[in-house]
């Protein structure tokens, strides 16, 4: 590492600090490092292009929970925006590096990044049709599709299967860290070390949510980090990495069980079924076994050693298991609502909906939407989300776009699993990883708005993306190899 990149990374730590420290000192102050933050990592961008795609993904964690946590609540809204300003400016380092090299237009040459585009145009279309103000559509179309940047920049650079998995393991780490502090909050004190939890409505005693405020999104990113352990604990042939790689899987499913979130634990079982009929049986039989333990496991666990007053809160794991059956049999189920409220929406903008931005999303939440006076069958979402990503979808653009979308994130899924299908060791681990990460996220944004948030979002397309590369440059390899033989074929019949 040169003396200039470890100048720049203290700068770096200097400038988070005095961004904390801003925000309760002085606004000016605040706003000036988070631009001194951009300019360096601009630099770092260009010097270590690889790196700072990590550490986009990474971000939406560290902005959006670790530094919100510490700044005043009037400015939160504000760190929340850092990790966009990141991916703008990580782009617009690593896209300039690719024009100047000639692999821009090749790394945007994929059928999903084709469909992407023909999505943005139903979405212009639609916003177009129904006199959706500019700035609301620009927004609506944005926070959709912005993530889908972080499938192409890695296209653009290239990734070897190292620096892939480091990738890969950078992302684990930061999901162990978390499920340790998720364990925490489970065995010593729900409230340990100030994290937040929250008392479950089906007798699930206390949701733990980590760093990450939200139980169902830890239970996303939880659900994220456990395939590419939980694949090479099976896959591999030696003990002791298997010991380590199930030890690792077994702590996430631990963690993940607690949180409660039920979309992420049928995301993670839907995605396990998948690689077992596409790349591998043994990742569902995997999964099955470490689903028993976890269960054994809670069966007898001491749960809030240093908080006396926890028995006054009720647990019961089978209840908190199967609670949540009874209210969508029972149709009162708050998500269940929503639907109720978006369908005569739906019913009336059904081929490119009512616009973007104006149901359910963060945009509506931020700016409110006149569908949530015209509607009111139902529960309004006024001042939240829909906790539905595929509903908020359906509304905005309709049945094309919702397609168009789904098709996108199919097509790189599809590649992923491919890849996987035809490598061997890491090359087949990894590809399929990031299939089953983008399974996780489909399935569970039924239940949240996971695939318009940044913190599962960008590291969806970003692992995807990263397998694409992993195939491009295997092909290029191949390639190679193949003039090579033929080269030598050549001479040795001269």
């Amino acid at each position: 590492m040169s003396a200039g990149t470890l100048i720049a990374l203290g700068v770096l730590a200097a400038l988070l600090l005095v961004l904390v420290v801003g925000a309760r000192v002085a606004t000016p102050l605040f706003l000036a490092s988070g631009a001194g933050i951009l300019l360096v990592v601009a630099f770092l961008g260009h010097r270590h292009p690889r790196s700072a795609l990590v550490a986009v993904v990474l971000m939406p964690i560290v902005d959006r929970y670790l530094v919100g946590l510490l700044v005043p609540a009037s400015l939160r809204t504000t760190t929340g925006f850092l990790s966009e300003a990141l991916l703008v400016v990580v782009a617009a380092s690593i896209g300039l590096r690719a024009w100047r090299q000639g692999s821009l237009l090749p790394a945007l040459r994929h059928p999903a990044v084709v469909l992407v585009a023909a999505f943005a145009l139903v979405a212009a279309a639609s916003a177009a049709l129904n006199g959706v103000p500019p700035p609301i559509a620009v927004a609506g179309i944005g926070f959709t599709i912005e993530a889908v940047a972080l499938f192409v920049l890695p296209r653009m650079i290239g990734f070897d299967i190292g620096q892939a998995r480091l990738a890969f393991m950078g992302f684990t780490g930061m999901a162990l860290l978390a499920a340790g502090l998720a364990l925490a909050q489970v065995l010593l004190d729900a409230d340990v070390l100030g994290l937040q939890s929250f008392t479950g409505r089906f007798s699930e005693g206390h949701r733990v949510a980590a760093f990450l405020v939200n139980p169902n999104m830890l239970g996303a990113v939880l659900a994220m980090a456990i395939p590419m352990p939980l694949l090479a604990a099976v896959r591999t042939d030696a003990r002791r990495r298997r010991v380590l790689y199930g030890a690792v899987t077994f702590v996430l499913a631990l963690a993940l069980l607690y949180t409660f979130s039920r979309g992420a634990w049928l995301g993670l079982a839907l995605s396990a079924a998948v690689l077992a009929v596409a790349v591998d049986r043994r990742a569902l039989a995997g999964l099955a076994l470490v689903g028993v333990l976890v269960i054994a496991t809670a069966l007898v666990l001491p749960r809030h050693v240093l908080d006396p007053d926890a028995g006054d809160v009720e647990f019961d794991l089978a209840a908190a298991i199967l609670g949540r059956l009874d209210t969508l049999a029972e149709g009162t189920d708050l998500r269940l609502q929503f639907v109720s409220n978006a369908s005569p929406i739906i019913a009336d903008h059904p081929i490119v909906g009512a616009g973007p931005g104006r149901y359910g999303g963060a945009v509506a939440w931020r700016f409110g939407s006149p569908l949530y006076d015209d509607y009111t069958d139902g529960s309004v979402p006024e001042g939240r989300t829909v906790d539905n990503f595929w509903l908020h979808l359906l509304v905005e653009v309709g049945v094309i776009g919702t397609l168009l979308f789904a098709a996108a994130l199919a097509a790189a899924t599809w590649g992923a699993l491919a890849a996987a299908r035809a490598a061997d060791g890491w090359g087949r681990v990894l590809p399929a990883a990031a299939a089953a990460i983008a399974i996780v996220i489909a399935i569970d944004s039924l239940a949240e708005m996971l695939l318009e948030g940044n913190t599962t979002s960008f590291a969806v397309w970003f692992f995807l993306g990263l397998t694409s590369a992993l195939v491009a440059r295997s092909a290029e390899g191949g390639a190679a190899g193949a003039a090579g033989d033929l080269a030598a074929s050549t001479l040795r019949a001269r």
